[in-house]
Order: C-alpha cells, then structure tokens, then sequence
C-alpha cells in the first residue's frame, strides 16, 4: 500500500472513533476513554488537522476533569488518575485550557504514589521511598506514570518543580544495572530483572533536559539495539520517543512505523491510543517531548 494513502487510513480510523459528545473511543463504537482522547488530540495536533475534532476532544477532557484537577479514567474509577498526565499534554499541544492545565498540574504536583521506608531485608533492589506517580491513587510508584507526570510538569514550565526533580531521582533509582528500564523493579531478591523497550522509551523521554548523557548511555545504547527488532507500535513507538528525546536518529524510521501498522492486517485493528502513538511517530520524527515542549 502506498505510504501516505496507509497513514490517511489510519487517520480516517482515528477520526471514525470520535464520539459526538467530543471525544475519543479506544475502538470502533466504544465509549469515551481519556487516554484515547489525549493521544488522538496528540496525533491531530501533530499533523495540523481536524482542528473541530481536537477543540471537541479538548472540551471533553474538561468535562471530565475533578474538582481536585485529576482526570479518571472513568467516572466510577476515580481512583485511577494516571490519564492526568496524559491530558496535560493533550491540552498543551492544542493551546488554550490554562485553567484546566493548571488545576491538573497542581494536583500531580500534590499527589504521589505510596511509599515507606527502604526494609534491611527488602526483597525488592530500589528505594521504595522516592516518591513518584502510581497508576492508581494509594498504590506504589511505577515507571510509565512517573515518566508521563514528568513529561507533563516539563511541559509546563514546571521542571523546576521539587516534585519532578524527586521523581528523577525515583527513575534513575529504577534504572537496571546493565541498562535499560522494566515497569519498575530493578532487582528481586537479588535477581536482576530485565528491561523492556517501551519503559526504557518513557524513562528517557522523562530524563531529558535533567541528566547528563553519561548517566543514560547504556540505557540508550540497549535501546538503539533493540530498535532494530521492535514491530508492535506501543514498542516501536516509545523506543523511537526515547532514543528521538536524546537525538538519536533513525534512519528508517517511518518504514518501521509502515510496516507495524501493516501488522493489523493479520492481527487485527490497533486500538486508537496505539495508532495516535504511530502517527505521531511518523510526523515528528520521534521527537514526541517537542510536541509539546514548553
């Protein structure tokens, strides 16, 4: 199929998702989902299109937002904030939605994962004190929701913030010893775990602009190794983020981004936050941190 005829159809297939009250679905005549109305802002606003689909998406993201500024992932769900982040970066891509961002950003900055002090006899390798951001509220801090709140604060303007700079610390707490990042455990009971592209991918992307390239080089160097074999688009994706966040280069990176999208064909459609995640990819270059960058 010819490439720009793939990455309109897969456009268009966003686009089906939209809901009429503004909005996104994760599949075809699904309910609204906040994560995969943020990426479908994300991929439209990265290719300057659908401007009333964006504003809607936007609008409805508003709609759902707390009193405390949070975004669940569902009304009955409150307790799972993560797509938060998400929003904050959806929000800023578009302009506009100050006051919805600040709120947003105020309550990551108050709100953390749960965490207690590091055991003798733990068996897990990091610092469970560091504190970062939990997938769901009083659960402990993981790599991908700490990497987007991060993403979200330097999004911002506010890195600067001693939130953020504690979650850094959280990450690199969690980077594995050869290398690399997993969901968030380095070692358990001394076995060290190994890492995966996606996680390294959001680490890095979060790492940019604190650390030096030193601190990340191995873990930059497993993921421009692994980039070479990824085909699913959550890994794909996230490996060209991390390594495109540290102005690493992949020369055929929109061939790969072809070929994974012409998986579907045997494995089936990809839910929409996956093919926002690609079409984003394509149109960036996989510098998805200057999409929104302050």
């Amino acid at each position: 199929m010819d490439p720009d005829r793939l990455i309109h159809k897969s456009i268009e297939t966003i686009v089906s998702r939209s809901l009429k009250g503004g909005g996104f679905a994760q599949r075809q005549n699904g309910r609204f989902r906040p994560d995969a109305t943020a990426w479908s802002i994300l991929a439209l606003s990265a290719g300057n299109i659908c401007g009333n689909l964006v504003e809607n998406g936007c609008i409805r993201l508003a709609a759902s937002q707390l009193i405390d500024g949070r975004i669940p992932l569902a009304e009955d769900l409150e307790d799972a904030y993560w797509p938060t982040a998400l929003a904050v970066l959806a929000w800023k891509s578009a302009g506009g939605f100050e006051n919805e961002i600040k709120r947003a950003v105020e309550f990551l900055v108050k709100t953390s994962g749960l965490h207690f002090p590091r055991e003798k006899n733990s068996p897990y390798g990091h610092d469970t004190a560091i504190r970062g951001w939990s997938w769901i509220e009083n659960t402990h801090s993981w790599v991908e929701p700490t990497s987007m709140a991060i993403l979200a604060l330097k999004a911002t303007g506010n890195a600067g913030n001693d939130r953020a700079w504690e979650a850094v610390r959280m990450i690199l707490d969690r980077k594995l010893p050869a290398g690399g990042w997993n969901y968030g455990n380095t070692t358990v009971f001394n076995r060290e775990l190994s890492p995966t592209p996606e996680h390294t991918g959001q680490a890095l992307c979060a790492l940019s602009g604190f650390v030096r390239h030193s601190e990340i080089a191995k873990s930059i160097d497993y993921l421009g190794k692994e980039i070479s074999i990824l085909q699913t688009p959550l890994s794909l994706c996230w490996g060209l983020f991390g390594l495109g966040a540290w102005s690493v280069k992949i020369r055929d990176y929109r061939e790969r981004i072809l070929n994974s999208l012409l998986l579907q064909q045997r494995y089936g459609p990809y839910d929409t936050s996956l093919l926002s995640q690609l079409i984003i990819a394509y149109n960036t270059e996989g510098n998805f941190p200057g999409l929104t960058a302050s």
